[in-house]
């Protein structure tokens, strides 16, 4: 079995690594190296992983953080918003105000949900 608890076919990485899984797997493996406080060569050796691998994989995982913290832009249209309460309706402790200008819809939902 290898630090995470799987265990090996052949000396070859465990059987999971190949699956939808392997970014995960390697993500937990890159950050365990880092934190063991070894050398990544000292590590590998350990594991029983090419050190070649362990840098291609650690590439990717770093991609993969760096892509998934893009920031996106989208475009917002603000109305103005009316002010003035049209309508108060209280029940009990809630108090639902309805504006000027208040979707329809919406009105018929907040009253559906009371």
């Amino acid at each position: 079995m290898d630090f995470l608890g799987e265990e090996r076919h052949n000396g070859a990485e465990p059987a999971r690594a190949k699956s939808l899984g392997a970014s995960a797997e390697w993500s937990r493996r890159v950050e365990a190296c880092r934190e063991s406080g070894q050398r990544v060569s000292e590590w590998c050796g350990e594991y029983g992983i090419l050190i070649s691998t362990y840098y291609s994989w650690q590439r990717k995982v770093y991609q993969a953080a760096v892509s998934e913290n893009e920031v996106c832009f989208a475009e917002v249209s603000i109305r103005p918003t009316a002010t003035e309460t049209a309508v108060s309706i209280q029940c009990g402790e809630l108090r639902v105000d309805i504006h000027t200008g208040a979707n329809p819809e919406t009105i018929q939902a907040i009253i559906r949900a009371l």
